[in-house]
């Protein structure tokens, strides 16, 4: 058991990568993103006519 968890601990999963920073909100911005291009793109034409009189 003990050979077992050692294993466990000295896998490259247990190691944090020092160059990385692992953050909540790292997943959000793709989706955000294109939440944002989405709506924008929804928005063009009423911006447009309001725009245009």
């Amino acid at each position: 058991m003990a050979d077992r968890l050692v294993r466990i601990s000295s896998s490259l999963h247990a190691v944090p990568v020092p160059g990385r920073r692992h953050c909540a909100i790292e997943p959000m911005l793709p989706a955000l993103l294109r939440g944002v291009i989405f709506l924008s793109v929804l928005a063009a034409p009423f911006v447009a006519a309001l725009l245009a009189g």
